[in-house]
């Protein structure tokens, strides 16, 4: 028997093998079955914009990796998994559309460059900088959980987010998928997007214009030369709180989007949403996936309003990233973290306290942090299935790469 609930997801590049030779994907889809993982998300379209099917407007794989033959990957990929009573899902990297250290003229981010985001940061002499991501030079950002490898576009641009909701329609139209998986709905970190345009769309929201653009948002501060801890210090300015609630608004606003174009296609087609389980720091990526009922405690910048952008109710699925080594809350006290949600069970509990009933979710495991902890990762499946609805394992190339298909088996 197998679980829908157990998931595993398929990165393009780091499967390519697996999903070039029909053949060699028919025996992972076998063992998936038998370690009773019932449901595949395949990454249809990555954060180089490229796709893997044959889409109408998205460029296909072959253009940026030549491995990779000018055919419907998805399709065969779907066919596989039905034939062994699986599921599949499109997985989709949204708001990214480029790389920048491997930039190609067909990613969407390089075509289109005025729907890269603006980063702020400070200058070599302190000042601050408002640039496009893909052309950081010589400045400094505060709270990202990325390195910017990737080419971010700026969510709050309709045009962007009608690009998004094309690539979306497209797969639930044309494909018999299971559902959607949606990666990457957020921004890239607290430095976007501070572009001329969303400065525009945020004087709108507040109902008046910005006197000190982008410092009564927040300033950044660099460490004086006695000071141990060399990040930069963010100094929230009078707006900081409207604007955290102006971000997670546009990113709920294109959830709603999403969920309505389903529903409209009339297609059977679920939608699951991928994000991180650290709630307190999510204000950071502008992501409010709590549910509507709930008040952050975490964000004393913000009003009951917040809530408001809480999206939970609005999708079918969450999948939380529960990534840590650490699996009970003992062993991360044990080991001085910073609080108890710095674990796998944790994870759980913070997720269950800012979502309640709202959603299923399910709690997902970053595998290479299990490396040569071949027990621990198998408590950590087990800690996702008693805190959450399931357990979802990123990435097959790791239960692959390592051999670790009966440590899987549930």
């Amino acid at each position: 028997m197998v679980n829908y609930n157990y998931y595993i997801w398929v990165e393009i590049e780091a499967n390519k093998q697996r999903i070039i030779d029909k053949e060699y994907f028919k025996s992972i889809i076998k063992k998936c079955r038998e370690a009773g993982i019932g449901s595949i998300i395949l990454s249809a379209k990555d954060t180089t914009g490229f796709c893997i099917y044959k889409s109408s407007f998205v460029p296909h794989y072959n253009r940026f990796d030549k491995d990779f033959e000018y055919t419907d990957y998805l399709k065969t990929c779907i066919d596989a998994a039905h034939a062994e009573g699986l599921k599949l899902y499109a997985g989709i990297d949204v708001f990214a559309e480029g790389r920048v250290k491997q930039r190609h003229r067909l990613s969407p981010g390089f075509i289109n460059t005025g729907w890269q985001t603006g980063m702020y940061g400070i200058n070599e002499n302190g000042k601050p900088e408002i640039q496009p991501i893909a052309e950081l030079n010589n400045i400094r950002t505060a709270g990202s959980i990325d390195d910017f490898s990737e080419v971010f576009v700026n969510p709050v641009m309709e045009e962007v987010r009608n690009y998004e909701l094309s690539i979306i329609k497209e797969l639930v139209t044309n494909y018999d998928i299971d559902g959607v998986v949606l990666d990457r709905v957020r921004f890239v970190g607290l430095g976007s997007d501070f572009s001329n345009y969303t400065k525009g769309r945020f004087e709108e929201f507040i109902g008046k214009k910005v006197p000190n653009w982008p410092e009564d948002i927040y300033q950044l501060e660099a460490p004086q030369e006695t000071e141990k801890d060399r990040n930069l210090k963010v100094v929230y300015g009078p707006l900081f709180g409207q604007w955290v609630t102006f971000r997670a608004g546009i990113i709920k606003t294109f959830i709603k989007q999403v969920r309505t174009m389903i529903k409209e296609s009339g297609k059977n087609v679920q939608f699951a949403d991928y994000t991180g389980s650290w709630y307190p720091l999510y204000y950071l990526v502008g992501a409010n996936w709590a549910s509507e009922k709930y008040v952050p405690e975490e964000y004393p910048w913000v009003d009951k309003s917040y809530a408001d952008t809480g999206y939970a109710e609005y999708i079918d699925t969450l999948l939380s990233g529960f990534y840590y080594t650490d699996v009970t809350v003992r062993d991360a006290l044990d080991k001085g973290r910073p609080d108890y949600w710095y674990s796998v069970e944790g994870s759980g509990d913070m997720v269950r306290k800012v979502v309640g009933d709202a959603v299923p979710y399910v709690g997902s495991l970053f595998l290479q942090q299990y490396e040569n902890e071949s027990e621990t990762f198998g408590k950590a499946v087990d800690m996702c299935f008693e805190k959450s609805g399931g357990c979802m394992l990123f990435d097959l190339c790791y239960v692959d790469g390592y051999d670790w298909w009966a440590q899987c088996k549930r």
